[in-house]
């Protein structure tokens, strides 16, 4: 919100990359605090806010989450070699560098995006990663707007069992994403900026499937 300081809604939008290399510079409690409020802003159905965030920042706490997260890493690479997940590779600029999960010890924020279980699931039901984007869509464009910037990462939940035990997290709450945050390094690609995307001609369909759009 521009009146508390930050950009317009449309320039982080239009703006907000992935950020996964961080000044060292601490991120004031205020600005923090900002950013996960505007996170539980998000829209959920009958107004549950199912989402639930664990914020690091203790030296312990970020050198465990490296470590766990060099183990899933290690658990990825077993499954691609055989060929248990056979997903395209993600492009250079997309793809983290091999020491990203190295750089998790000394990041100055980690929030763990959780899942609260619903009372039941059916086809009604949008599952854990459903129940918790929202609000980590609102917590990364809340930290695109005071300046700040993170990013997406599932990976560490091949060892999800591993990091629920840690973190204590109850039998009905499910980590979902691993969001780093901090100020970016604003070099190597790592700043915000615009970016190339491919236009809606290609991406959005108009009555049904293959109908061109007119507008």
């Amino acid at each position: 919100m521009t009146e508390q300081g930050g950009i317009s809604l449309f320039d982080a939008i239009y703006t907000m990359r992935a950020i996964r290399r961080f000044k060292p510079d601490p991120v004031p409690d205020a600005l923090l605090r900002q950013v996960i409020e505007a996170a539980g802003q998000a829209p959920s159905g009958g107004n549950r806010q199912p989402w639930r965030w664990v914020v690091i920042r203790s030296a312990e706490g970020k050198q465990r989450v490296s470590e766990l997260v060099k183990q899933a890493n290690a658990k990825a690479a077993e499954a691609r070699a055989a060929g248990q997940d056979r997903r395209p590779a993600p492009t250079p600029a997309a793809a983290p560098g091999a020491d990203f999960a190295e750089s998790l010890a000394s990041v100055p924020v980690i929030v763990i995006a959780c899942a609260q279980a619903p009372v039941s699931q059916g086809p009604w039901s949008v599952g854990p990663f459903g129940q918790t984007y929202p609000g980590v869509e609102n917590l990364l464009l809340a930290a695109r707007g005071v300046g700040l910037g993170g990013c997406i990462t599932t990976g560490f939940r091949w060892m999800a069992a591993e990091f629920k035990e840690w973190l204590g997290l109850p039998d009905d709450v499910e980590p979902t994403c691993l969001i780093p945050l901090g100020y970016p390094l604003g070099k190597d690609g790592e700043r915000h900026g615009r970016k190339t995307r491919r236009p809606i001609e290609e991406l959005t369909h108009e009555e049904r499937w293959g109908g061109a759009i007119s507008f």
